[in-house]
Parts: C-alpha cells; sequence; structure tokens
C-alpha cells in the first residue's frame, strides 16, 4: 500500500504544482462570437441599461469610429474604453442621444469598455488582434 501512496502523491503534486503555474487570468485573445469591426466602424447601443454588443474585434492599427446610440429615455450613458492603446470617452448624457468616439487601436489586447454611470451591467471589451 505504501509503494503505491508515494507514485500517487507525487503525480498529485505534480499537478498542483503545474496548475500553480500555468498564471492564465483569462483569454488572451477574441472568443469566436466576437463582432468584428468592418471598415472602421462601429454602432454599439445602450437601451434598457444594456448594450446590444459587449464584445468586439478589429486588428491592430485600425482608426475605429464608434457611433454610440443611447436609446434609453432621461437616462444618462457614456461609452468608456481603456487599455493598451489608451483611455477614451464620451460625456455622459441623457437619452435619447447620439455620440461619437474615435479609438485609434496602436497595441493589441483587451480593450475594456463600459457605461460609466452602469458600469456593472453594462460592459464588455474590445479586442485588438495582433
Amino acid at each position: 500500500m505504501r509503494r503505491l501512496l508515494r507514485p500517487v502523491l507525487l503525480l498529485v503534486a505534480l499537478a498542483v504544482g503545474l496548475t500553480a503555474c500555468g498564471g492564465d487570468d483569462g483569454p488572451s485573445s477574441a472568443p469566436a462570437d466576437c463582432t468584428r469591426i468592418e471598415g472602421g466602424k462601429a454602432t454599439i447601443v445602450a437601451e434598457n441599461l444594456r448594450w446590444d454588443i459587449e464584445c468586439f474585434r478589429a486588428p491592430v492599427g485600425t482608426t475605429i469610429t464608434f457611433t454610440v446610440e443611447n436609446r434609453d429615455q432621461s437616462v444618462a450613458h457614456n461609452l468608456a474604453i481603456s487599455g493598451p492603446s489608451g483611455s477614451v470617452k464620451t460625456d455622459i448624457e441623457r437619452g435619447p442621444t447620439t455620440q461619437t468616439l474615435v479609438l485609434e487601436a496602436t497595441e493589441p489586447g483587451p480593450h475594456p469598455f463600459e457605461c460609466e454611470p452602469h458600469a456593472s451591467m453594462m460592459n464588455g471589451t474590445l479586442w485588438i488582434d495582433p
């Protein structure tokens, strides 16, 4: 019994060590179902305290112009994007209103976005592909 226990414990320790060394804090590339930004233009709609799209992707080097449609009557929203390419945001404005936001996607990686007043409900990720 003792002879079997030692190899089993060694395998368990090895498995735990490999898992601990993984360092994976999340995905390093866009999920397959992300909305691809074509021609540098994207529209995102705020309605019923939600974004209609929570995941975008575009190639590095793209200048992206977002059209932000706030369809929530008398509710204030904005679009704020941060990440390796820098931070940009629109003003917080009551709807209905339409705003424009431009981001120079100079660096690859995830760029989280949110509506600042409703960040816990209205957030997502813009993935810039290398």
